[in-house]
C-alpha cells in the first residue's frame, strides 16, 4: 500500500487549479466505481480531500493524479533530468511530485547571496517609500 504525498505536496497540488480540476473530470468520467463519486464534487474543498484520502488506498485514484502532474506540470517529461525542465526555484510541494514520478532526487532552490531562493538573483528589493510613491507599478 502506497502512504501518498505529504501535505505540503497536496498543498502545492491544491493551488494548482487546472490539476484537480483535471483529475477530477477524467474520474467523473471514467467507468470505475470511483467516477460516481467524484461526480458529485465540484470544489477544491470537496475534490482534494477526496483526492488525498483516496490516493492511498485506490490505484484508478493514484494512476489519474499521477498521470495528469506527469502531463501537464511536467509536460510528459519525467525521462529527463529535472534541470532539463529550465524550471528555476521549484515549489517543494512540485519538487516531491517530481521525485515520486521520476525517481530523480533533487535539490531544494539555493539563496542567492543572501536572499531568498524565490527572489531573482538581478530583482531589486523596493523600500517602502518608494513602493508607496507608486514606484514598481
Amino acid at each position: 500500500m502506497t502512504k501518498g504525498p505529504p501535505a505540503y505536496a497536496w498543498d502545492w497540488f491544491a493551488r494548482q487549479r487546472l490539476l484537480w480540476r483535471e483529475v477530477r473530470s477524467r474520474l467523473a468520467a471514467s467507468s470505475t466505481p470511483a467516477a460516481s463519486r467524484y461526480a458529485r464534487v465540484e470544489t477544491r474543498s470537496e475534490v482534494v480531500p477526496l483526492l488525498r484520502a483516496d490516493y492511498a488506498h485506490h490505484d484508478t485514484v493514484r494512476a489519474a493524479v499521477d498521470a495528469v502532474v506527469r502531463e501537464l506540470v511536467f509536460l510528459g517529461h519525467t525521462d529527463r533530468p529535472f534541470a532539463e525542465l529550465g524550471v528555476r526555484n521549484a515549489p517543494r510541494g512540485m519538487r516531491w511530485w517530481w521525485t515520486a514520478l521520476s525517481g530523480e532526487q533533487i535539490d531544494a532552490p539555493v539563496a542567492v547571496r543572501g536572499r531568498s531562493p524565490s527572489v531573482a538573483e538581478d530583482a531589486d528589493q523596493l523600500t517602502l517609500d518608494e513602493v508607496l510613491r507608486g514606484y514598481g507599478d
